[in-house]
């Protein structure tokens, strides 16, 4: 599971190139927003140059154009023979799921950045093809005609509603980038929002924001130092139940820890 997910311009061939430096756990090649429609075949071009001699540890998916923007179909086809972890979805729906689904060999990651699509979530991310999902909130906000700040009041009940929907379906819950460039304290409180109702990564515009990121969604050292103690304890006393520093541990609170180690050990952190 990825922590962070760095989108970057697809016509930007010094990022690309230097994709692997910026050390996110995944980066977002974007065909969509960033990219001004006269420069979209070029960027197409660029990408697939890219991807065919692309090899590496880092998660590559595309953002590709939405289903109703003309572009949609030469973007599948320029990379859908290349080996990629997937298309990142703009403007996804039930009816944009199943087009791209029916058009890819790739895991999707649907972007829900509009009222329809969050009420849509759970019919979006069930889909057998979809990996999860991605909060895009500055599309949302501009839908409903309501002010981003900067604690994100706006989009607290949105955050929630895809999280308990991701982990209902056991997949993940990658939340909407900051978009503030040099604000790293308003960062800090962002994505610490966001982890505590139930993000599992948060995708990122700038790679100043990616070890950050990393950081506050990887374990900390004193969670894995009680995970440790946990299993530890477990261990010894082969018990169901236990007591550890005066509170009860079960079999949940284990199975939490077992999976904290095992995510530290992905994070290279033990």
């Amino acid at each position: 599971m990825s922590r962070s997910y760095l989108f970057i311009p697809g016509n930007t061939p010094s990022m690309i190139q230097s994709h692997d430096v910026y050390d996110s756990d995944a980066v977002i090649l974007d065909l969509e927003d960033s990219v001004a429609v006269y420069d979209k075949d070029a960027a197409r071009e660029l990408v697939r140059s890219f991807l065919a001699a692309h090899r590496g540890n880092v998660e590559v998916f595309v953002r590709i154009n939405d289903v109703d923007s003309g572009h949609f179909h030469r973007d599948v086809s320029a990379v859908d023979d290349l080996a990629i972890n997937g298309y990142v979805l703009p403007k996804a729906n039930p009816q944009a799921i199943d087009a791209l689904a029916k058009a890819c060999n790739h895991p999707i990651l649907p972007i829900i950045e509009d009222p329809q699509a969050v009420l849509d979530a759970y019919a979006i991310v069930r889909h057998p093809q979809v990996k999860g999902a991605i909060l895009g909130a500055e599309d949302l906000t501009k839908e409903m005609m309501i002010e981003r700040t900067s604690d994100g009041i706006e989009i607290h009940h949105v955050r929630s509603h895809l999280a308990l929907v991701c982990h209902a379906l056991q997949k993940p819950f990658i939340d909407t980038p900051w978009t503030v460039v040099d604000d790293l304290d308003g960062l800090a409180k962002d994505a610490s929002l966001a982890r505590s109702l139930g993000a599992t990564g948060k995708a990122a515009i700038h790679p100043n924001h990616v070890a950050l990121i990393n950081d506050l969604f990887g374990p900390s050292e004193s969670a894995i130092r009680d995970a440790e103690r946990i299993l530890a304890k477990a261990s010894e006393t082969g018990k169901g139940a236990f007591r550890l520093d005066g509170k009860m541990i079960d079999e949940p609170i284990v199975e939490k820890a077992r999976r904290l180690i095992a995510a530290a050990a992905r994070y290279n952190k033990r």
